[in-house]
């Protein structure tokens, strides 16, 4: 069901005095409030909560934000269970955040359960006040276990809000395991995403059990892939449903992140099972937001996108099993990394097979090589030109390499074609026979003016597997990945020539995960890896004047549960690097590929294809509503 709701505006005297407190582009500061409301409770946690934003805004506070369900709790079973404390927007709830935001001269955002006054639906969803009144609401679009038994599915979309703090969008938890959510937000022209959530691990009925959601600790990527400010935050108690025998060991963790990926304040992570629910303080944590960062550089690549090749992301793919593998392949892949001699062809194939020839064994099955494997990457067209004409010798050594080890392998060259120059990755089999040929499709800003872009983003049916390609950069456009997803890529090959112009190695939430990542984690490749439910295969050059970071290795699917944590290379040392591991995710595990695809929204990621140069486009981005005419 589709109900098109137009932005909400409640008729309350505007607040003239906070219009008068921020002028333009003048920096303030943010609240993620840490609050446990007490379980099938609602008007009951409205004074504590309003302790709460007194208290930051004492602190000076602008926008401040609540978990997801603060009004009455999260574990609910079914409509009939939760019916007595559902309100209606506007109702009651409204009514008394607004009052408090226009008193206080604030923005609040609160999670609550919504009931649609006509047609009696129940949504988790999130409201957005401030000192004119309601400005909107969200109703979440990727349910998450219980509250698929009591929630209808969020109709909205993704809505912009425009306040006096700049452009706000609000996503709720298992929203951020889709990148489309912040995505649409970043380009309907959102400047700060609200994350709100009840992130945690399922205690009963094997407290020892797996099988956690922590979406607080990926607010990150969500900031640096859409160059959006996040405001992040969570519960911190144990919260128990007797009746349904079950109970949650919320994290914590609230984060403020820069449109960077930089961490501007991060509250510590629960490692204790939690205070009794509702019990304490509430833990506010602040942050700075200075608008002149809603520029940015992600911002930028956003005009980068290639939406005429995004197309199968809006196919139902879920009924289409037919794509997906049926067989689970034991990997035991070779990541090689290497300082490159630039444009020395005979120089980079002796040190490219001494580090094979020293690790490779008769397990092995796959091997990826850097972006333009043996020449490094051209810096100039004439240079490119040059690299080209190398590549029928680099052509063959590497099939009579496939074939030495009876491997598949991945490598890349520059490649002239029709008067046009691409950058190319070429799958071979253990025959040394080309079973897959993938032309960058995102070239990189510095390469732009002479590289051309390729036109489709295959996946390759093998024997071990279905296997796409992207380079290293192109993982700053996550609908590539997408589309590999869709189209049930098991392992996604990436070479790659990352000298740290992308993607922050130090941000990550560590101690939400099972194994910490190691330290050159790069965001991208994690992101990648995750939200494709692919294994990504990445392999990087080490040093050189252009001091390349290394960190060639393996991405997991699962890194909360620590599945196959990622086995990365140091950022300095040559290295072919073993990786092991079986592709798809056991039915055991928490999610899979499957799953993921199963909870896509396809049909509110139309504007991902759309021409941004278009009119369908514009009349979206300019629109207060998702679903406009040109695309209904």
């Amino acid at each position: 069901m589709r109900n098109i709701v137009p932005v909400l505006i409640l008729a309350l005297v505007v607040f003239a005095g906070f219009e008068q407190t921020l002028a333009a582009g003048e920096t303030f500061k943010v609240a993620a409030v840490e609050y446990n409301p007490i379980f099938k409770q609602r008007e009951e946690n409205f004074p504590a909560m309003a302790a709460a934003v007194r208290r930051a805004a004492a602190g000076d506070a602008k926008l401040i934000l609540f978990p997801e369900m603060s009004t009455t709790g999260y574990l609910f079973g079914s409509r009939q269970e939760i019916a007595p404390f559902v309100d209606t927007i506007p109702g009651k709830t409204t009514d008394y955040f607004a009052k408090l935001a226009q008193e206080l001269g604030v923005h609040i955002v609160v999670g609550m359960p919504e009931v649609d006054a006509d047609t009696g639906l129940y949504f988790n969803a999130a409201i957005l006040v401030g000192p004119q009144g309601l400005i909107g609401k969200y109703r979440k679009n990727n349910l998450f276990l219980l509250e698929s038994r009591w929630a209808a599915q969020g109709n909205l979309g993704v809505p912009v809000f425009e306040t006096p703090l700049g452009k706000i969008a609000i996503i709720i938890c298992y929203d951020d395991y889709f990148y489309q959510s912040a995505r649409l937000a970043s380009l309907k022209g959102a400047d700060v995403l609200a994350f709100i959530s009840s992130s945690g691990r399922m205690l009963d009925p094997d407290p020892s059990a797996a099988g956690v959601h922590i979406s607080i600790s990926d607010v990150q990527q969500q900031a640096v892939m859409n160059g959006l400010f996040v405001v992040a935050t969570n519960r911190t108690n144990v919260e128990k449903n007797e009746t349904l025998g079950i109970g949650v060991h919320y994290l914590g963790g609230a984060s403020v992140w820069s449109p960077s990926g930089r961490n501007l304040a991060q509250a510590p992570v629960s490692t204790r099972k939690g205070a009794n629910p509702g019990t304490g303080e509430p833990t506010i944590l602040y942050a700075q937001i200075d608008p002149a960062g809603f520029d940015n550089r992600a911002k930028a690549l956003l005009e980068r996108r290639r939406p005429e090749l995004y197309g199968d992301i809006t196919l139902d793919m879920s009924p289409r099993p037919m794509l997906a593998s049926r067989q689970s392949h034991s990997i035991s892949a070779l990541a090689v990394q290497y300082e490159p001699t630039p444009g020395d062809v005979a120089a980079n194939r002796n040190k490219v097979a001494a580090q094979i020839e020293a690790n490779a064994t008769m397990l092995t099955n796959l091997i990826v090589l850097p972006e333009n494997s043996l020449t490094g990457l051209p810096t100039s067209k004439e240079e490119a030109l040059r690299f080209a004409r190398a590549k029928p010798e680099i052509d063959r050594h590497f099939k009579e390499m496939a074939a030495q080890y009876g491997s598949y392998l991945v490598y890349s060259a520059a490649e002239e074609a029709d008067g046009k120059l691409y950058t190319a990755g070429t799958l071979l089999d253990p025959e040394g026979t080309a079973v897959g040929h993938y032309r960058k499709t995102h070239p990189a800003v510095a390469e732009a003016a002479w590289l051309t872009g390729g036109d489709a983003l295959p996946v390759f049916q093998t024997r071990i597997g279905r296997i796409g390609l992207l380079f290293g950069g192109e993982a700053e456009y996550p609908e590539a990945a997408d589309v590999l997803s869709v189209n049930r890529a098991d392992i996604i090959a990436m070479p790659a020539a990352w000298d740290g112009q992308f993607g922050r190695a130090d941000g990550l939430d560590r101690g939400f995960l099972a194994v910490p990542y190691p330290q050159d984690t790069n965001v991208f490749w994690y992101s990648t890896a995750k939200t494709a439910q692919a294994y990504l295969v990445v392999a990087n050059f080490v040093g050189s004047e252009l001091g390349y970071k290394g960190g060639s290795g393996l991405y997991s699917l699962d890194p909360a549960n620590g599945y196959y944590p990622p086995d990365l290379a140091t950022s300095a040392a040559q290295e072919a690097r073993t990786l092991n591991f079986q592709t798809i995710a056991p039915a055991t595990w928490w999610t899979s590929q499957h799953d993921i695809i199963d909870g896509r929204r396809p049909g509110l990621y139309v504007p991902l294809v759309l021409d941004m140069a278009g009119p369908c486009f514009k009349q979206w981005a300019a629109s207060a509503d998702h679903f406009v005419p040109c695309f209904e």
